[in-house]
């Protein structure tokens, strides 16, 4: 039974190396709009104003007049007085324009989790016996703060967003809880966060539109599961692992894998191939250290790998492993009175508590997310509800993993129309071919939910992109792209060295 148990928890890491992967896919270059102007009206009105104020200093002695022809521009300022607060209010920013069916009301028979109130979904988390420690609970969160938002905002159909049924997979519990939730439960839908998706054929074959985050082969090559993100490509060639290494002027890397998981393994074969394929442009750069040996919860510690990096003059660090692992080789590194000499890669290290207690370990250090940042403030108005409707909440990756989950499936129930069900409600969402949930992640195509190829660029996207923070005294600041465009992306079909571009997708 204890090798059976610790096999399932390695079989966790192996998921988590599609995290891991810094393949990220966008589809295409829109940039997105400017905020639309709103202080157009002001100067009507500012110009309005001006006519009465030299009648007003007509009533005084006669020379009056003749000054304030000699100085026009003080009397349009007197009599802008009254007009400039309305210029320099912060413009509240558009509500969403929202297609006028949203509030149709029809009635609905026969379909799971539909009554005349409500539409009810359930949720298969992961809360009990998470090996790595997080708070994937958090993803019931972000999916409740968003049903809150529509909620508070009229609904759809006549109806309100509910999660009305939380199941907790306990972590080896998966596959029985997906039979349930297709067995037992009123709801139209699924939403999984999950370490280990045994139950996906269950909820795909039953027909159940399933949302989730994406850590799993399992989201690929099935019509009614979709993920936060699109499938990755972990072994791909990407410029992104040399480019970041010319950022911080690393020229010597050493590449960690966990070798009881496969795809930790890929992963990292993925980033020394990359390192390797763009050497000559990225300064010469080398792969001086590459260990694909180690296991998941280093419980032998990693002193000897650390050592022949230290010999070996290694200046940057990139990992297919999970946060605690790369507490573990930071905390060696700082035995070694080395950590102030290398840079670390971390690919699942976008946690605010973890960070901030672990302050002086990843100094300096870069981490990658599949999403914009919370310290990225963009054009979005998805992220300025996202950030009103969680203000009370501590924010976790997962926050906003249930709240974009739960935004696509707003979307798709929207895209159905009022005579919705299960498989109007799939159709819809497969036919989103560009889905950014405006701007906050990278462009998703829903018509293919496939892995992408690592020898076919005609069947990728358009882009491959990455967003990075640094953590700088505990805490995270935006790395990658420039104000407003926080995305770092280049072009799939370029194989030739080339500097990314700063990218936005907001609508």
């Amino acid at each position: 039974m204890t090798v059976r148990w610790w096999k399932l928890i390695l079989t966790a890491l192996a998921v988590l190396a599609l995290v891991a992967t810094a393949c990220g896919n966008a589809g295409n270059d829109d940039e997105g709009g400017a905020p639309a102007p709103t202080a157009a009206p002001a100067p009507e009105e500012s110009d309005d104003e001006p006519a009465p104020a030299p009648e007003e200093s007509d009533d005084e002695p006669a020379p009056a007049p003749e000054e304030s022809d000699d100085e026009p521009a003080p009397a349009p300022e007197e009599s802008d007085d009254e007009p400039a607060p309305a210029p320099e209010a912060e413009p509240e920013p558009e509500e969403p324009k929202e297609p006028e069916h949203r509030h149709t009301f029809v009635p609905i028979s026969g379909v799971p989790g539909v009554n005349d109130d409500e539409i009810k979904v359930t949720s298969i988390v992961t809360i009990s016996n998470n090996a790595l420690g997080t708070n994937i609970g958090s993803y019931n969160d972000g999916i409740e703060a968003y049903f809150n938002f529509i909620n508070d905002t009229g609904g759809i159909y006549g109806r309100e967003l509910v999660l009305a049924t939380k199941r907790d997979d306990q972590l080896f519990q998966n596959l029985p809880e997906s039979l349930a939730m297709v067995e037992e439960d009123d709801s139209l839908a699924a939403f999984v966060a999950t370490l280990l998706f045994f139950g996906a054929d269950t909820l795909n074959d039953a027909g159940v539109p399933t949302f989730g985050w994406n850590i799993h082969n399992e989201f690929a090559d099935r019509r009614n599961i979709f993920g936060n993100l699109a499938p990755s490509c972990i072994g791909c060639i990407h410029q992104l692992f040399p480019y970041v290494a010319t950022q911080v002027g690393a020229t010597k890397a050493g590449i960690f894998g966990y070798g009881n998981s496969e795809n930790s393994k890929i992963c990292a074969e993925g980033t020394r191939d990359s390192i390797e394929h763009y050497s000559a442009e990225a300064g010469g750069m080398t792969v001086e250290f590459f260990d694909t040996s180690i296991e998941f919860g280093l419980v032998g510690g990693v002193a000897p790998q650390v050592s022949e990096m230290k010999d070996k003059g290694v200046d940057i660090i990139y990992t297919c492993l999970d946060l605690n692992g790369m507490r573990t080789i930071a905390q060696e590194l700082v035995k070694q009175d080395y950590r102030d000499q290398v840079v670390m890669y971390h690919p699942n290290t976008y946690n605010h508590e973890f960070v901030a207690a672990n302050a002086d370990l990843f100094e300096g250090d870069l981490v990658f997310t599949q999403f914009v940042p919370f310290e990225a403030e963009i054009d979005s108005e998805l992220q300025r509800r996202f950030f009103e409707y969680t203000a009370d909440l501590k924010l976790e990756e997962q926050t906003i993993v249930g709240w974009l989950n739960a935004h696509l499936f707003y979307d798709g129930l929207l895209a159905a129309g009022p005579e919705f069900d299960r498989a109007s409600l799939v159709d819809a969402v497969r036919s989103f071919d560009d889905y950014s949930h405006d701007g906050l992640a990278n462009p998703i195509d829903f018509s293919r939910q496939i892995a992408l190829p690592n020898d076919n660029p005609e069947a990728d996207y358009e882009y491959r992109c990455i967003n990075a923070v640094k953590i700088v005294s505990g805490a995270f600041e935006q790395w990658t792209g420039e104000p407003g465009k926080p995305w770092l992306c280049w072009e799939v079909v370029r194989e030739d060295w080339h500097d990314p571009e700063a990218l936005t997708f907001v609508n």
